[in-house]
C-alpha cells in the first residue's frame, strides 16, 4: 500500500514532466526505502521518482548547509549536474513526447539593476576602478573604463546614457525572430545592494516603464534585496510598480536570493503568477533538475504552490564575474552553445538573463555581441525566443 502522502508527491513529479498517464506503483515501481531516505534529507537510490522528487522539491536545500554571503545555495554544494537534469532523463526514459511547435523555448529576460551609469557616484566609481586596474596592470578593464569615462561628457551633454539601451535591446531581439522579452524593474531601494543611485532610479522609473511598454516588452517585478526576507515589503513593491504598469504577472529576486522553502510562497500570496529566480549564481544549468516550467512544492502545505517557476538556465554575470566563472565573452560562448545544443536535442523551456548594462558597444567587452549570437543560436537550432509570461502561457509538456 502506497501512503497517500508519497502518492501525492510522486504524482506531482510525474505531472511536472508531462507523464500524467503513467501509473505510480504500476508503470513505475514504488520503493519505500528510497522515499524514507528522502524524508531524512538524503538523495535516494534505486527509485527514479523518489530521486526526481528529491531534486524538484529541492530537498538538499531544505536541510541546514552552506550558503554564500547573500544566503544563496550554490552549484558547488549540489549533488546534481546542472547540465544533466535528472527529471529530463526520467522524462525520456518514460517516453514522454512534447507537443508540436518549436523544439525548445527560451524566455529572454533582463534585470534592470543599474538604470543610469553616469550619475555622480557612477563617475566616481568608474574613476576608482580605472585607477585600480592601472595599478594592477589589468590593461583590458583599464581601457574599457577609460573609454567609458571619455564618452561620459558627450552623454552628459546629450542627456543620454550607455545603460539606457532598452529600445535597442528589444529591436535586436526582434531582428532575430523573438516575439519579445521581459525586463524586471526594481520598485524600491532599501539596501546598498539594490544600487548606488536610488534617487536617479526613482526619478527615471516612470520613464523606464513607459519606454519598455512602448517597445512592446513585458515588465515584471525585481524584488529588492531585502524583500527576499520580508513578504510585506515584497507586496508593497508589487503594488508600487503596478501603479505604473498595471497588473504584473512575473518576478525575479534581486541577486537571485531565492530560497524555495522560504520565499516562493510569498510570491503566490502577493498574486504573482510566475517567478524565474531559481538558477545557480555560479553555474549554467538547471537548479531543480528540470528544464521546463513547473509548480514548486510546498512542504508546509504538502502540495504544489499556485505559482509557476521558470528555470533560470544562464546569466551573463555567472559567466563574466570573477566571483563566479570569470570568463571573457569569447570563452563563455561555448558554454552557452552547449546549453543550446542540449536544448535542441532534448527540448525544454527556460530563461536566460542578460543585464541591460552589458549592451554598450564601447565598454561591453563583447557581451553585447555574444547576446546577439545567443539569439541567433536559438533560431538556428529551431528554438523560439519569447517573453517570460508568454512562455508560461504557451508551455505544454
Amino acid at each position: 500500500m502506497i501512503p497517500a502522502e508519497i502518492d501525492r508527491r510522486a504524482r506531482w513529479v510525474l505531472d511536472s514532466i508531462g507523464a500524467s498517464d503513467v501509473g505510480f506503483g504500476d508503470d513505475v515501481p514504488y520503493n519505500a526505502d528510497a522515499w524514507e531516505r528522502v524524508d531524512r534529507g538524503e538523495r535516494p537510490e534505486g527509485d527514479d521518482i523518489a530521486e526526481g522528487f528529491f531534486h524538484l522539491a529541492r530537498v538538499e536545500e531544505k536541510t541546514p548547509g552552506p550558503r554564500d554571503e547573500h544566503g544563496r545555495f550554490r552549484a558547488e554544494w549540489s549533488s546534481l549536474d546542472p547540465l544533466d537534469p535528472p527529471l529530463e532523463r526520467l522524462r525520456r526514459r518514460l517516453g514522454v513526447v512534447s507537443a508540436g511547435g518549436p523544439r525548445f523555448r527560451v524566455a529572454l529576460t533582463h534585470d534592470v539593476d543599474s538604470l543610469w551609469r553616469w550619475t555622480r557616484i557612477g563617475l566616481r566609481g568608474a574613476a576608482a576602478r580605472l585607477k585600480q586596474n592601472v595599478r594592477h596592470a589589468r590593461l583590458g578593464p583599464a581601457m574599457r573604463e577609460a573609454t567609458g569615462l571619455a564618452t561620459a561628457p558627450l552623454h552628459l551633454a546629450r542627456g543620454t546614457d550607455p545603460n539606457w539601451r532598452f529600445e535597442q535591446i528589444v529591436a535586436e531581439e526582434r531582428r532575430h525572430g523573438a516575439t519579445g522579452s521581459t525586463f524586471y524593474v526594481i520598485a524600491s531601494h532599501h539596501d546598498p545592494h539594490d544600487g548606488a543611485a536610488p534617487e536617479t532610479y526613482s526619478r527615471l522609473r516612470p520613464r523606464l516603464v513607459e519606454t519598455l511598454l512602448g517597445a512592446g516588452a513585458e515588465v515584471g517585478l525585481h524584488g529588492s534585496y531585502s524583500a527576499a526576507d520580508d513578504p510585506v515589503r515584497l507586496a508593497a513593491e508589487k503594488q508600487k510598480l503596478e501603479a505604473l504598469t498595471g497588473p504584473i504577472a512575473g518576478h525575479r529576486y534581486h541577486y537571485l536570493r531565492v530560497d524555495p522553502h522560504r520565499n516562493l510562497a510569498p510570491l503566490a500570496a502577493a498574486g504573482l503568477r510566475y517567478d524565474t529566480t531559481l538558477g545557480f549564481p555560479d553555474a549554467v544549468g538547471f537548479r531543480a533538475g528540470i528544464a521546463r516550467p513547473f509548480r514548486p512544492w510546498s512542504f508546509e502545505r504538502d502540495e504544489p504552490l499556485d505559482l509557476v517557476e521558470i528555470p533560470l538556465a544562464a546569466m551573463d554575470a555567472t559567466l563574466a564575474d570573477e566571483r563566479y566563472l570569470g570568463l571573457a565573452a569569447k570563452r563563455a560562448e561555448p558554454q552557452l552553445m552547449r546549453l543550446l545544443d542540449w536544448a535542441a536535442e532534448y527540448g525544454g523551456a527556460f530563461a536566460v538573463l542578460w543585464h541591460p548594462d552589458r549592451f554598450d558597444p564601447a565598454t561591453s567587452a563583447g557581451w553585447d555581441s555574444l547576446y546577439s549570437r545567443l539569439l541567433a543560436g536559438v533560431q538556428e537550432r529551431g528554438g523560439s525566443c519569447v517573453p517570460a509570461a508568454e512562455l508560461v502561457s504557451s508551455h505544454s509538456t
